[in-house]
């Protein structure tokens, strides 16, 4: 099997044109990142890919991936792909929203229209009929009345709405190739368990089927001429039923933790794509000849995988790349591309100190490393290091250090490097997602199950130990575990700011060699609502060690770091609220707050605040959803932020300073 080079790896089209530019909002001079994978699609004439991410639709030029278009970047979230049985258009469905885009002309062609808003929410992917005439969807979100809607994808118009009565949720489904069945798990919300898979007449919407089965994120495909279901799940196993009888014909096991993806090519047959996430492996098998066609290496615990119609095609999304594979005429033509780019949700971000390199750390990936000059990204040695989730920082001496957590274990690494500087251990429950590393390069603090928090110290840089304080006031570490942005050291690394994620805020600064509490930092109880994760809070430390800002829902403080007294309290508008990412500039007189997301918004917040007057002096707004971290450049000229929709982008801030 043939491994070409990676024909993306590199953010520039084939042309030369910097796609770091596409679509930038106001304010913003670049995007690193092209969004977290949401849905993919491979057209059937073999020359183009689609890939929906959370900052809008990407279409790629198949042979040599590289980008055509980025379409949908207003609203984002764009998942649910496919291409017309032509391949001249593609359907996508953005946030609440359902468009049809023409691919030479590069525009959009109709939105669909809904009669009622709830229809908009929780929809199949969109399926175009053969003649292509009709694009359908299955509509899930409401609780016992689901719905099959179609729409004529020239126009947009409303075409039938066939109601579908259940009490279960539906997901995922599948059509039939003549669109006339219907096949959904239905899993009950309140046992959290999948009891069956409902197979329905579209016309009639009688249930024609019920198929025992019990796996919540199975994967369904039926036959080119729709008497068979097949169904994959992520427990090592494939079930064929035959429709009209309801008799399970076949069943296909390999190891327990095998992710197994069936599909039913047009000429007959039942091809899978079995994804072994213990071994770093993915095969292709030919199920009903018992033949493995080809086997590559392939790395993440979930990942994402369409077939083409032909099924002579295969994209797989991991953590930072998609990897195309492509059946040649024989055993040995097989080739697989690998398209770089597409990140998870960035957790941290730091500049080298000559502000050549940009570290960044995403969900379940390694760091990497991106040249602002070219805005390439590499994974430093080439290396995938063990664990799901990383944080990196820089030492005083320069180093790029990353953190990550690997069951009870803190793994302490430079960037580049092989073998680890420590693995910490130590403790009995495991490692949550709050941590800070002091600006002296000499501690690390981290959360456990419990919520505790944990000291490790370096005195000699290079032998890491616990150290004897854990600070356990559950009302101020209460849900810390959860809370990435809960905990920052004091410039000397003598002091630790906390602040609880709960409905009773708290907040604390700590002495960290008694672990007593030096201080309780004021808060503003909010008005009782029930909002989505209305408990999410932020804290920073300022540089010169003077200030130390907070950030809830409703409001960002600003604290003596002396005494704990309130200084400033900036109330925030509807659109900031959870303003929880926190990040003072070099100087201390600029702090970058980052909302995160709520509902009813297409785009969040960055506000960069003056902090002796607390005057908003800017506002971007690039992320479709919660940012995440912040870096500056050393002279403040220059904001980096992360986010959840796997995006960083590069702020300029001179025209505000």
């Amino acid at each position: 099997m043939e491994n070409k080079n990676s024909a993306a790896s590199a953010l520039l089209s084939i042309d030369g044109e910097d796609v770091t530019t596409w679509a930038l909002p106001e304010g913003a001079i670049a995007r690193l990142g092209r969004g977290s994978v949401r849905g993919m699609a491979l057209s059937p004439d073999g020359q183009h890919f689609a890939v929906g991410t959370n900052i809008g639709l990407w279409l790629y030029d198949l042979p040599t991936l590289s980008p055509i278009a980025l379409w949908e970047t207003d609203r984002g979230f764009s998942d649910r792909v496919t291409f017309s049985p032509d391949g001249r258009w593609i359907a996508a469905h953005p946030r609440e929203a359902l468009t049809v885009w023409d691919i030479q002309n590069e525009s959009c062609i109709a939105e669909m229209e809904f009669r009622d808003r709830q229809d908009r929410r929780d929809l199949s992917k969109p399926v175009f009929s053969k003649d292509g005439e009709r694009l359908v969807v299955f509509s899930g979100h409401q609780q016992r009345m689901k719905k099959i809607l179609s729409w004529c994808p020239h126009t947009g118009t409303r075409l039938s709405e066939t109601e579908i009565p259940s009490a279960y949720d539906v997901y995922p489904i599948c059509f039939s190739p003549d669109l006339s069945l219907l096949a959904g798990t239905s899993y009950d919300r309140n046992n959290r368990t999948a009891e069956f898979i409902a197979v329905w007449d579209v016309e009639t919407a009688e249930q024609i089927a019920r198929l025992e089965w019990s796996e919540r994120w199975g994967r369904l495909c039926f036959s080119p001429c729709g008497r068979f279901l097949a169904a994959g799940g992520s427990e090592g196993t494939i079930q064929v039923w035959d429709i009209e009888t309801g008799n399970l014909e076949e069943t296909y096991t390999e190891d327990k933790d095998a992710q197994m993806h069936p599909y039913y090519p047009p000429e007959g047959g039942l091809i899978a794509a079995v994804v072994f996430p213990s071994q770093s492996k993915i095969e292709i098998q030919h199920l009903e000849k018992g033949e493995k066609l080809d086997e590559f290496e392939h790395r993440g615990n979930r990942s994402m995988v369409r077939f083409s119609d032909s099924g002579t095609q295969l994209a797989l999304a991991s953590s930072s790349e998609i990897q195309i594979w492509t059946k040649g005429n024989n055993s040995d033509a097989h080739t697989i591309s690998t398209l770089s780019g597409h990140i998870t949700t960035v957790d941290t971000l730091v500049f080298s100190a000559d502000e050549k390199t940009l570290a960044s750390a995403s969900w379940g990936d390694n760091v990497l490393l991106w040249d602002i000059r070219s805005k390439n990204s590499y994974h430093p040695q080439g290396e995938k290091l063990p664990a799901s989730s990383h944080n990196v920082y820089r030492s005083p001496s320069g180093k790029m250090i990353a953190i990550n957590v690997y069951g009870d274990t803190l793994n302490v690494l430079e960037v580049g490097k092989r073998e680890p500087l420590a693995e910490l251990t130590g403790l009995e429950g495991r490692l949550g997602r709050a941590k800070a590393f002091s600006p002296t390069g000499h501690r690390i603090a981290s959360v456990d199950t419990n919520n505790n928090i944990h000291i490790w110290e370096c005195s000699d840089g290079e032998s890491w130990k616990k150290h004897t304080t854990v600070i356990n006031d559950e009302e101020f570490t209460y849900g810390l575990l959860h809370s990435p942005t809960g905990l920052a050291f004091s410039p000397d690394g003598k002091q630790l700011a906390s602040i609880s994620r709960s409905r009773d805020w708290k907040a604390g600064l700590w002495n960290v060699d008694t672990g007593e509490r030096i201080a309780e930092l004021p808060l503003t109880p909010a008005p009782r609502r029930r909002s989505y994760r209305e408990a999410d809070t932020g804290i920073a430390f300022s540089p010169d060690g003077n200030i130390i800002a907070g950030g809830l829902w409703h409001e960002i403080v600003f604290w003596d770091a002396t005494d704990g007294k309130t200084l400033m309290t900036i109330p925030q508008s509807e659109e900031n609220q959870r303003s929880v990412t926190l990040c003072f500039s070099p100087c201390s007189r600029y702090l970058a707050a980052g909302a995160w997301w709520k509902g009813g918004l297409k785009k969040v917040s960055i506000c960069l605040w003056e902090v002796a007057t607390g005057k908003n002096i800017a506002t971007f707004k690039g992320h479709t959803t919660d940012v995440q971290c912040f870096a500056f450049s050393q002279d403040g000229t220059l904001l980096v932020s992360g986010g959840h929709d796997g995006a960083i982008y590069l702020w300029d801030l001179t025209p505000y300073l």
